[in-house]
């Protein structure tokens, strides 16, 4: 999956989402790992190669040299007599190659190619284990979009690689699968030797099904449908979205249904002009048992269909074309039933919904983006001071949204004033200016009606809770509101606190 550079203004979350494609990609040209060993290191992986066998060789003896200070390769003398030194970078390519075999059936692996960090399989401790496995608990590996999820299987058998006559190939980190695990979905896990041992050391192979500590999946998902949810414009937010309808009620959660941002090519070759850009949900445990209709339009997503994932089996990939400059927030994901929901919410420049409205914003970005050549030191600061007052007034409002509790909500709002003031004053066009006394504007409307809603429920009770605070409240909202009906609720409700 190509990623590139992104050309376009996007929203703070989504250029994050990028950046994290860009250096997973960057991260197959990442430098080796340390080639000499600390001293403790070095005494260590001695110890643990003694007695081994290199390339059909016993490894007679091990001991440590210095070649710099706290830098040490292995010397190994070999059977046949001769005496070799080792760096660190030469075992760790041996244990993938396994030139190197430890006694007592044991492998010695590297869980990262950046560090002399090793461990020790016992690969008789696991194959016991995994032959009395019935639930596989799976967890993703930070390269995978389902990383930080968990999810448990129902095992059918324990395998080896070799006995079916397998081309397995190899982990991340280069290591060959030599196990795999038959589930009872269908699906087929391959293991290597580092695999194996992070099994072992999360406890993850579970013997007791009434042990696994959650749902385990039997048989797979079947998604059914993808059905638009048409726009909706509620207090100034526009929501629409998705509804995947799967042939049943769901075990999993809304964080097994992650999404990627990343730009596509045509080809591999340059993106195309209209839709630069592909969202991708994940589900996981799901196969298509046949095509689900897709959708050609739905707001800003365009060609919304579902597909299976060729990298991974059991898995339906939800893409849609999306130009990432109209995404204020990530989309919500909720699990409902037999169905996953995915809203998409614009909180700011509604008239992105309006196709002329969209003509005319593309229009200023391109603009914008010739002038951006000629800027000043000061006009570049000018600009960055406006996105981060900006986004922070736009998190604290995010954020009053969904706090329940009065003053957190109302300290919030009033912060982000100052933030959309600050945002304002630093604005360097009409369009940023327009946007920033939207915002502030938004907030100024917001905040006498959650003080007028909260100073009447608080008069009901008996004592008033808090009377002094809310006096001191609606004193501040008194002085950002010049509508007349609204000014004479406050001034009522003032009186009514003052004892």
């Amino acid at each position: 999956m190509a990623t590139h550079r992104n050309p376009l203004r996007i929203a703070p979350w989504a250029a994050l989402l990028l950046a994290g494609a860009l250096a997973l990609g960057a991260g197959a040209a990442r430098a080796a790992g340390p080639r000499y060993a600390d001293k403790d290191t070095a005494l260590e992986v001695a110890k643990v190669l003694d007695k081994g066998v290199y390339r059909n060789h016993l490894i007679s003896s091990t001991f440590i040299q210095s070649v710099a200070r706290d830098q040490y390769v292995i010397k190994v003398v070999l059977d046949n007599g001769a005496e070799q030194d080792w760096d660190m970078n030469q075992i760790r390519a041996w244990t993938k190659d396994e030139s190197i075999v430890l006694q007592k059936n044991r492998a010695l692996v590297f869980p990262h190619d950046r560090s002399n960090g090793f461990v020790i399989l016992d690969k008789n401790q696991f194959t016991q284990k995994a032959l009395r496995t019935r639930v596989l608990v799976r967890q993703y590996p930070e390269s995978d979009v389902l990383a930080g999820q968990t999810v448990r299987y129902a095992v059918y058998q324990f395998n080896l690689v070799d006995l079916l006559h397998l081309n397995a190939g190899t982990d991340e980190q280069g290591y060959q699968h030599h196990y795999l695990f038959d589930l009872e979905n269908g699906q087929r896990e391959l293991i290597s030797y580092l695999d194996a041992y992070n099994l072992l050391a999360h406890s993850d192979l579970v013997e007791d099904t009434g042990q696994a500590g959650g749902p385990v999946m039997r048989t797979p998902y079947q998604l059914r449908a993808i059905n638009p949810r048409e726009l909706e414009i509620i207090n100034g937010a526009g929501r629409f979205g998705l509804e995947l309808v799967f042939d049943r009620a769901l075990q999993l959660e809304a964080g097994h249904f992650p999404f990627q941002l990343f730009e596509k090519g045509k080809n591999g070759g340059t993106p195309t002009v209209e839709s630069p850009f592909v969202i991708e949900f994940t589900a996981p445990n799901t196969i298509l048992p046949a095509q689900v209709t897709p959708i050609p339009n739905l707001e800003f997503l365009r060609g919304i269909a579902a597909t299976s994932d060729e990298a991974h089996q059991n898995r339906v990939l939800v893409r849609a074309s999306i130009s990432p400059d109209v995404l204020n927030q990530p989309p919500d994901v909720e699990v409902k039933g037999q169905s996953v929901i995915v809203t998409f919410t614009k909180l700011q420049d509604q008239s992105v919904f309006d196709r002329k409205s969209l003509l005319e914003a593309d229009l200023r970005r391109r603009q914008d983006k010739l002038l951006s050549g000629s800027l000043t030191a000061e006009e570049i600061q000018r600009r960055n001071n406006y996105r981060q007052s900006m986004e922070t007034g736009q998190g604290q409002v995010d954020k009053a949204r969904v706090r329940k509790a009065f003053q957190e909500k109302f300290d919030l709002l009033t912060s982000s004033l100052s933030n959309f003031g600050d945002a304002a004053v630093s604005a360097s066009n009409d369009r940023d200016l327009e946007e920033a006394l939207k915002e502030r504007n938004g907030v100024l409307v917001k905040l006498p009606t959650l003080v007028i809603d909260q100073v009447a429920a608080a008069l009901k009770q008996q004592p008033v809770p808090d009377r002094d605070g809310l006096r001191k409240a609606v004193d501040t909202v008194l002085g950002y509101t010049r509508e007349p009906k609204t000014v004479a609720r406050l001034k009522e409700l003032q009186q009514a606190l003052t004892p």
